[in-house]
């Protein structure tokens, strides 16, 4: 099992952390065996579960009660190589 940790606002104006976990698991196939990985689940820090809200980076409590927005870090620009 994977987990992956993320910074998020809550509409409570409040930082939360979200856990981002994927399960892997091995196939037996006829060519031998293969890695899956199931579809990953978010948990908030207190262990509530999270479902997706409207975008790939808002999620909500089941009750609705929560919603919070990942803060995802920008990629820096690709410069140019210069010959």
């Amino acid at each position: 099992m994977r987990t992956d940790v993320f910074r998020a606002v809550g509409t409570d104006g409040q930082w939360h952390l979200v856990l981002r976990r994927t399960q892997s698991y091995c196939v037996q196939t006829a060519y031998g065996p293969e890695e899956k990985q199931r579809e990953p689940k978010f948990y908030l820090d207190n262990g509530d579960a999270l479902e997706c809200a409207w975008r790939y980076d808002t999620f909500r409590t089941p009750t609705g009660s929560l919603v919070v927005k990942l803060i995802i870090p920008e990629m820096r620009k690709r410069t140019r190589a210069r010959w």
